[in-house]
C-alpha cells in the first residue's frame, strides 16, 4: 500500500522507505514536517545510542521552525533503535554513507525539497561533517565528538575543511535557535538548486 506523495505528516515513526533499497541500504527515516510551508530541508544524524528522544527533539525543533528534518535510524540493520552504550564502530562507513544518500534521494525525490543542511549530535556530527563535505552543504554541530570511523578523515580536520559552513553548538537552552539562525543564513548562500 503506498500513501499519496501529497500527504503531509508531522510524526513518521513509520519507515518512509521501509524494505526498499534505494541505493546500496536505505536506513528507515524519523521524518518531521513543518506545519507552515516548508522553508528547506535538513538531515539529522543521531548520536551513538541511536534514535533517541533527544534526536526526534532536534528534528521537532527544526520542523518548528519551517525545516522538513529527517533522521535515518543508522541502527537498522542491527535490530534496534536505541543502543545505550553506543554500537557507531559496527557500522562500515560505506554504509552510512548509503544511508546518508538514501535520505537525500528521499528529499530531492519523494518530498521535493532538496537537504540543504546536516545537523549532527554527539558522534553524529563527525558523520555529518563528511557527509557535509561530501555533499557541499553546511553543518551544525551539536556537542561534537569524533566517531570511531578509522577510514574517516579526523572530525577537526573536516570541521577546518568546512570553514564557514561548520557551526558546534554545546546543548544549552537556544542550541536550535542558533542552529536555526546559522541554517537561514547558510540557505542564503547556496547555490540555485537548478544546478543537476
Amino acid at each position: 500500500m503506498t500513501t499519496p506523495a501529497t500527504s503531509h505528516h508531522h510524526h513518521g515513526h513509520a519507515p518512509a522507505n521501509r524494505r526498499r533499497r534505494i541505493l546500496k541500504t536505505a536506513a528507515p527515516l524519523l521524518v518531521r514536517y513543518p506545519t507552515a510551508p516548508v522553508r528547506a530541508a535538513v538531515i539529522v544524524l543521531h548520536d551513538e545510542r541511536g534514535l533517541t528522544a533527544e534526536a526526534e527533539a532536534a528534528c521537532r525543533a527544526l520542523a518548528e521552525c519551517g525545516y522538513l528534518a529527517v533522521a535515518p535510524l543508522l541502527y537498522y540493520d542491527t535490530g534496534g533503535r536505541v543502543f545505550p552504550r553506543g554500537n557507531f564502530a559496527a557500522l562500515a562507513p560505506d554504509d552510512l554513507a548509503a544511508d546518508v544518500a538514501g535520505a537525500l534521494d528521499h528529499l530531492s525525490r519523494r518530498a521535493g525539497v532538496p537537504a540543504t543542511a546536516f545537523t549532527g549530535l554527539g558522534q553524529g556530527a563527525h558523520l555529518a561533517a563528511w557527509a557535509a563535505t561530501a555533499h557541499g552543504l553546511p553543518v551544525v554541530g551539536v556537542e561534537p565528538r569524533e566517531g570511531p570511523w578509522p577510514g574517516l578523515p579526523e572530525l577537526p580536520v573536516l570541521a577546518a575543511n568546512l570553514g564557514e559552513s561548520w557551526l558546534s553548538l554545546r546543548d544549552e537552552d537556544d542550541t536550535w535557535d542558533e542552529a536555526v539562525r546559522f541554517l537561514d543564513s547558510a540557505r542564503t548562500l547556496l547555490p540555485d538548486e537548478e544546478t543537476e
